[in-house]
Order: structure tokens, then sequence, then C-alpha cells
């Protein structure tokens, strides 16, 4: 009996494996926002603790400047997939179905009013490094300045857009400072604070 239940179990993993995961790509077009209420995202926990201060830092950059309340939950094992959970994910294997020149995306999930009830960030690790503003490793991209973008994003602002953004590339000295871009900010007013309410 024991050996049938462990060839179940092992025939259910191996259907599981084999089923295809949910394809990645922007949202349907028109005006997507955020659900009321706060945020908690986490992080990847292959992520170095470098990394994890940077990605918290960008996500103040908003919490400050908005009146989005966002918590952090910590480090978790990355999952890409609508799961109630919004995760930063550094990816060494970017997907197929994304643009390999974008150095991040953010993959939205909706409820059936078009409202975005949660949101993962993917990073690009295969064709990008990243540093923070405190290490500015020569060559990378600065992580705050990327997720300042995709965190934009996943408020609904500029969804669904070209993702393959340029920034900066780290150099010493470059006295680079992690800020919201101002146009994205006004789009931000526009859709929550002074636009249409829900």
């Amino acid at each position: 009996m024991k050996k049938r239940s462990v060839a179940v179990a092992a025939l259910a993993a191996l259907v599981l494996a084999s089923c295809p995961r949910e394809r990645l790509g922007p949202p349907p077009a028109g005006v997507h926002l955020r659900s009321p209420g706060a945020i908690a995202y986490y992080l990847d926990k292959g992520a170095r603790d470098a990394l994890e201060l940077g990605v918290r830092e960008a996500f103040q950059l908003w919490a400050d400047s908005t009146s989005i309340k966002f918590s952090y939950g910590g480090k978790a094992s990355a999952r890409i997939a609508r799961d109630g959970r919004n995760e930063v994910v550094l990816l060494s294997r970017w997907p197929a179905e994304l643009p390999i020149t974008a150095p991040a995306w953010c993959q939205a999930y909706l409820d059936g009013n078009g409202a975005i009830v949660e949101a993962d960030i993917l990073l690009n690790a295969q064709a990008f490094a990243f540093t923070t503003r405190r290490e500015a490793k020569p060559g990378s991209l600065y992580i705050e300045e990327v997720l300042a973008k995709e965190i934009g994003r996943s408020l609904g602002i500029g969804l669904g857009e070209d993702a393959s953004d340029r920034f900066h590339a780290a150099a010493a000295g470059d006295g680079f400072e992690p800020s919201v871009d101002p146009a994205e900010m006004a789009a931000y007013l526009s859709l929550y604070e002074t636009g249409p309410k829900p």
C-alpha cells in the first residue's frame, strides 16, 4: 500500500510539473488601477541582503510620496502566479514571451472589473546586472531606479507600455539618488488623487 501511495504522489508531481505556467504579458487595453488598501510585498529569498535594502528603499520612495501604504513581508520562495502575493523576483532565465531587452516586467493580475489586485515585479538577471546606490557597481543598473518605474506600473501607471526602458548604468562617483520620476508622480496624482473615484 505504501509503494502505491508513493507512486501516486510521484505521478501527481509529474503531472503538475508538466502543466504549462500562466503566460506572461500585458493586461487588456484600458486604465487599470490598484485596488484600495495597504500593499504587502515580498522579495525572492535568493536576493542578496544589499539588494533587499535597495528594494525596500524603492517601495519607501512611493510610500513617502503617495497615499499608498506598502509593507515588506520579507524574503519568500519565488512564485510568479496569481496567488495573492506581490513579489519581486530575480530571474536568471527570462521568460521567452517577454522582451529580453526589458530590464524588468510588472505582471499585473486583475479582478473582474479590471482593477489590479496583485502584481509581481520580475527583474531580468539574465541580461542585466543590478546594483544599489550604496554599491554602485560599474555597468550595473540601479535596482532602486528600475523598481521605482515598475512600482509605478504596479499602480497602473504605464502598465502594458513598452518595457524596454532606458536606465543609466552605475559608475563610480555618479552621485545617483533614487527618486520617483516627476511624470509618473503627475500620472499617479491624476489617477488616484484628483481623478474620478471608483
